[in-house]
């Protein structure tokens, strides 16, 4: 009985995780944990502002929070690297508790938000894939390196879609 569970339920919920972490939403987004104490799942959206697309990152932390000038730093599986320069939006905390052996550990998560323009020319830089990663976070800089392309189709397309929007007016 265990091995039909096994061989059948648990390939079902590695793909169901694979299709959530991958976007099937307005946004798309990662889970994190460089080291046991620290872990983040960034999320990233594209909205268009200003008649410009824009990338909207979220980071949902303990501790990491962006700066008032953060950089997002992408690398493609091409190996070229576009660098791009935003403004920190907010930051919102929620606090609670977990009762571990009648004592109560305070658990903290910190949300923070930044928009990154992106020029129209820089658009096809998306449609490789992006292979690697690095925000400007504090206290830490958050990198992740992709073994395959989780976040760049998708910003590709949303990058297009906002653009012919804007463009359709």
């Amino acid at each position: 009985m265990i091995e039909i569970i096994k061989k059948r339920i648990i390939p079902v919920f590695i793909v169901l995780i694979v299709i959530v972490s991958c976007g099937t939403e307005k946004s798309v987004s990662y889970s994190h944990k460089p080291l046991a104490a620290e872990g983040c799942t960034v999320s990233y959206s594209v909205v268009s502002l200003e008649a410009q697309p824009t990338i909207i990152v979220s980071v949902k932390s303990d501790r990491l929070v962006f700066s008032e000038k953060p950089i997002l730093q992408l690398k493609n599986f091409k190996g070229e690297i576009l660098k791009l320069e935003g403004t920190g939006l907010q930051s919102s905390s929620k606090t609670s508790g977990l009762i571990i052996n009648n004592v109560i550990v305070p658990i903290s998560e910190l949300k923070a938000t930044a928009q990154f323009y992106v020029g129209t020319d820089e658009i096809p830089f998306f449609k490789s894939g992006i292979s690697k990663v690095r925000i400007s976070t504090i206290p830490i800089v958050h990198e992740k390196t992709f073994t395959k392309d989780c976040i760049g189709e998708y910003l590709y397309k949303e990058l297009l879609r906002v653009q012919a929007t804007a463009d359709n007016f």
